[in-house]
């Protein structure tokens, strides 16, 4: 197995880690390292299409795409090295990580390493709800894969699971695609997002918002062709084709876990002090593998934080 060094090591290509390592960059001039495990670094917001990025960090009101590649060409700029098509899968040894890219498998041994690694939301599987196994079924990040990266068919009529902020990017996003949203489905009696945004996006898209109300089962062979959900104790069957899970974060935390960090036991995020150091000495997290999640702008200022 090759091996390499560097003086500070960060896991995670979107903004967090980007804006971390353009940060160092410019204060030590160190080498750094960056891996991301796609094909190119920006994360979730390279292929979240909509405006309303940026606004904290940089004062200005950008879409998804143009607020990834700022902080990819940034890092770049500034000559931090990033190597995409890469996946941190162990560790080797305190300061040292196992990666696997086309290029085979590669030892990097750093000072400091820095766990930028996010979250996902929970697909239907980690929700544990029952019915069959039909096609139709997204979270959030494979719409959007679906939708704008590889321009394929979603469906026509789409039923949104949650109601937090990222469930109203899904919203437009099925509209972009040409998929009509016919309910959202929150189990709290409000929205877990900005209360402001019902009813414009109501009048907007036209769907129906059912609160206090948990989806029960999905139905269909071969294609989803509807849901039931529970609404004060009785069942309503509504017709779809397209089922998006949003929201119900859990931290990315296989890395953290390998490395036998002190893990918070109600997030699941890897424990830090105020200066996002882990439970290891020069291991840090950093971003939305701390949870409560966070916009990516808020992560980006968070990162401004760190002393190393």
């Amino acid at each position: 197995m090759k091996k390499t060094k560097a003086e500070i090591l960060i896991v995670g290509g979107g903004p967090s880690g980007l804006a971390l390592a353009a940060e160092l960059k410019k204060k030590y001039s160190s080498n750094i390292i960056l891996l991301e495990r796609e094909s190119i670094a920006g994360g979730i917001p390279r292929h979240t299409f909509h405006p309303g990025y940026g606004i904290r960090d940089l004062h200005k009101f950008m879409s998804g795409p143009k607020y990834a590649n700022y902080y990819v060409n940034l890092a770049k700029k500034l000559g931090v090295e990033i190597l995409t098509s890469t996946t941190a899968f162990d560790w080797v040894g305190a300061n040292t990580l196992a990666t696997t890219s086309p290029n085979g498998l590669l030892e990097i041994s750093a000072d400091k390493i820095i766990l930028a690694t996010g979250a996902r939301e929970r697909a239907r599987n980690s929700r544990l709800i029952p019915g069959s196994r039909p096609e139709g079924l997204f979270t959030t990040g494979s719409l959007q894969q679906t939708t704008y990266l590889n321009h394929q068919y979603v469906g026509s009529k789409a039923v949104i699971i949650g109601s937090e902020h990222v469930s109203y990017s899904a919203l437009m996003t099925l509209h972009h695609a040409g998929v009509k949203t016919v309910a959202m489905v929150e189990s709290n009696h409000k929205t877990q997002s900005f209360g402001a945004l019902v009813l414009p996006t109501k009048i907007r898209y036209g769907y129906k918002f059912f609160t206090n109300s948990k989806l029960v089962r999905i139905e269909g062979k071969g294609r989803v062709s509807s849901v039931v959900i529970e609404r004060n104790q009785e069942l309503i069957s509504i017709p779809c084709d397209t089922v998006v899970f949003t929201g119900n974060w859990i931290p990315d935390n296989e890395l953290a876990r390998r490395g036998n960090l002190e893990i918070d036991l109600e997030t699941k995020s890897p424990m830090v002090n105020s200066n996002f150091e882990t439970s290891q000495k020069n291991i840090y997290a950093i971003g939305n593998l701390l949870m409560p999640i966070k916009s990516a702008d808020q992560c980006v200022l968070e990162t401004r934080k760190i002393d190393l």
